[in-house]
Formats: structure tokens, C-alpha cells, sequence
């Protein structure tokens, strides 16, 4: 099921359309998840998949699932793939 409470661009990754939701740059996320800018850069563009420990899914579930009020089983399989609009 989409959440319908994003507002989906065409091309961009799940990812980042959440961290721009909670108005948070790719620092902030890469401090919140305890990882570097770069793993957030690679995840959002889909150079390399999205592989977060368990420490840092509570993390992005209480700071950003939880403030934009979605839920965990409404996520894509792969949060670094882009946004496709279904034909």
C-alpha cells in the first residue's frame, strides 16, 4: 500500500522523499542513522540498496515514520529505489 501522504516524484527514491518531508538534510540523516553522508547520497540516488541495521530502523521509524504518521508496512521493499508511476 502507497502512503498517499508523500507527494511522489517520478525518479526520486522513497529515502529521500521522507528526509525532505521531515525537512532534514542528508547530514542530519546520515547523524540520525549513525552513518556517513555518503551511504545517504548512494542510498538516495540507488547506487547502493538500502540496508539499515536495527538500531537504525527504530531511528528512522521514531524521527521520520512516526512524525509523518506512516506506517512501516506501507514501505517499499527497496527505499532507494525511485518512484515509479504505475502505468
Amino acid at each position: 500500500m502507497i502512503n498517499h501522504k508523500l507527494e511522489f516524484k517520478e525518479g526520486v527514491s522513497y529515502l529521500r522523499l521522507l528526509r525532505e518531508k521531515v525537512d532534514i538534510s542528508q547530514q542530519q540523516l546520515a547523524i540520525l542513522l549513525d552513518c556517513s553522508v555518503t551511504s545517504v547520497s548512494r542510498w538516495e540516488t540507488g547506487v547502493h540498496s538500502v540496508n539499515l541495521n536495527a538500531k537504525q530502523w527504530k531511528a528512522l521509524y521514531n524521527q521520520v515514520l512516526v512524525p509523518l504518521g506512516i506506517d512501516i508496512n506501507d514501505l517499499p521493499d527497496d527505499l532507494g529505489a525511485p518512484y515509479v508511476k504505475a502505468a
